[in-house]
């Protein structure tokens, strides 16, 4: 199979040679406009005479996705640079490079409806109906499969319909389809890969393990939509009862899976708790539970070893190694791991002695809050390995808040927000550091402060530095301008801003954050 010369990847080499030693990209690390028809003009393809974005030109921004993805170029907080690309795999980087730009064309919040459109095409052409037919062949399929992704297909493409010719269109380029919407080898092979990483829909049939298996890779809120269809028609009490039988001899991370979706159906499941004291992998996990209905009578109030014990189920329950590592971190280090008592403990501790200390990385962010006038905006330099609620204080403590208002963090199209709040498709912001939520150099998100007023800020990855230093823990101000509003103001309060101070906004810093500055 060719993966080589196909349509998107010649012209992602073409404009990596263009970028060469480096062209300036906007804040979203995209071309500038000024700088498209040169791009277009290397690449051989016609592009509009305007545009609003490079983002906005399918012909140019699918080849730059995929050169990204590929590594042919590298985009930092101000240019993009060519890089030397993949030595390995061709097939796997076209892979690679496939997903990215189905992502990228998915305008869905969740960035999944091409991806979803076009796992599912590739399964439907396999059966090669009529070409008139497939729009309704996919419909069908999806209805089926993808109940609860059906909705994000229709933002896929920009098409506004079922867009099925915008899936066509990029297999094309990609080489997956024919000029007759035929499959060809490499879209074989693409739908097999699809459906080798793909679990199939969660039925009512399933056993509560397999249920489990299918859950932990999952997103809380993924998991439970997913766990409502296994739960269909079964009495609650038994099929708690199967879930936590499965979660007690089951891995970690499924039994995570396991308590929490028993936890999400709520306080009725009290009686399941209290049956789930007797069994030992479960017990730790049964008293926090119980705990959060009876904390005034602290009766199931966790002890120190339960909390050492679930310390070790949820690090045992993470894959990557620097997670791992800075969630031991947070639960106070290794000697919380030897006082646990958990069998998985000796596993882990040799895990983290193999794996070694990650790199320490310092974030330099430039925090700009959107459309004041005169600018206001405030550089920070943050531990990569912070999570994104100590990032909020962070923030309130730069523009002197009082953190009385509900906030929200975007990036990459996923929001995250307090847990206590339960904020509608909003993950958890303590489980998110800000080295997963902004990957590089350039990365951006978005923080909205006061859902009412809706006070948004631009957050921009300007640097990042690895430090062996003992302050690469600490969180300072660097810089900033502008004074900042006082929130909830009115006219009779005096003066509405606070004066940018960078002395008093380290010193909060240290008296929130209890991090030396």
């Amino acid at each position: 199979m060719d993966a080589v010369n196909r349509t998107v990847m010649v012209r992602a080499r073409l404009l990596a040679g263009w970028v060469g030693a480096g062209r300036p990209v906007t804040g979203k690390g995209v071309l500038r406009p000024v700088d498209i028809p040169a791009a277009a003009a290397a690449m051989g393809v016609d592009t509009p005479p305007k545009a609003r974005t490079a983002a906005d030109v399918e012909v140019l921004h699918r080849p730059w996705v995929a050169a990204q993805a590929m590594g042919l170029i590298t985009v930092g907080a101000a240019r993009a640079t060519a890089t030397a690309g993949p030595a390995g795999d061709q097939l796997e980087a076209w892979w690679t490079a496939l997903l990215a730009v189905l992502r990228a064309e998915s305008h869905d919040r969740r960035g999944e409806g091409a991806v979803v459109l076009c796992r599912t095409l590739l399964a439907v052409l396999e059966d090669e109906p009529p070409v008139d037919e497939l729009e309704d062949r996919v419909d069908e399929r999806l209805r089926a499969a993808d109940l609860w992704q059906f909705g994000a297909v229709f933002e896929a493409f920009r098409r506004g319909v079922m867009p099925v010719d915008g899936g066509l269109e990029v297999l094309a380029e990609f080489g997956a389809v024919d000029a007759a919407a035929r499959l060809t080898a490499l879209g074989r092979w693409a739908g097999r890969r699809f459906a080798a990483t793909t679990p199939p829909p969660v039925t009512p049939d399933l056993p509560a393990s397999e249920l489990l298996t299918r859950l932990a890779p999952l997103s809380e809120q993924d998991a439970l939509r997913q766990a409502r269809r296994w739960l269909v028609g079964r009495d609650i009490d038994e099929a708690v009862a199967e879930v936590l039988s499965a979660a007690e001899v089951g891995t970690p991370a499924a039994r995570l899976a396991g308590v929490d979706l028993v936890g999400a159906l709520g306080e009725a499941m009290r009686p399941a708790w209290q049956a789930a004291l007797e069994r030992p992998m479960l017990a730790a996990h049964a008293r926090a539970a119980l705990a959060t209905w009876d904390a005034v009578e602290d009766q199931w109030e966790p002890s120190e070893a339960d909390r050492s014990w679930l310390a070790v189920e949820y690090a045992l329950a993470v894959e990557d190694p620097e997670e791992r590592y800075y969630l031991v971190q947070d639960f106070g280090g290794l000697a919380v791991v030897e006082a646990s008592g958990h069998p998985g403990a000796p596993g882990l501790r040799d895990a983290l002695a193999a794996a070694g200390r990650p790199p320490q990385r310092v974030y330099q962010l430039k925090i700009v809050l959107s459309d004041a006038k005169p600018p206001v905006w405030r550089r920070l330099r943050v531990p990569a390995s912070i999570p994104l609620d100590v990032l909020h204080h962070a923030i309130q403590a730069a523009f002197d808040w009082d953190d009385d208002h509900l906030h929200t963090f975007e990036a990459d199209r996923r929001r995250y927000s307090d847990p206590d709040i339960a904020l509608d498709d909003c993950e958890d912001e303590t489980d998110v550091r800000l080295a997963k939520a902004m990957a590089r150099e350039g990365a951006t998100m978005t923080y909205i402060y006061d859902l009412g007023d809706c006070w948004e800020h631009r957050i921009l990855v300007e640097k990042i530095d690895e430090s062996e230093e003992s302050d690469a823990a600490a969180i300072m101000c660097t810089g900033g301008r502008g004074d900042a509003p006082i929130e909830d103001w009115h006219s009779e309060d005096g003066e509405g801003t606070t004066p940018f101070d960078i002395d008093a906004i380290n010193r909060r810093l240290e008296a929130l954050l209890g991090v030396p500055t």
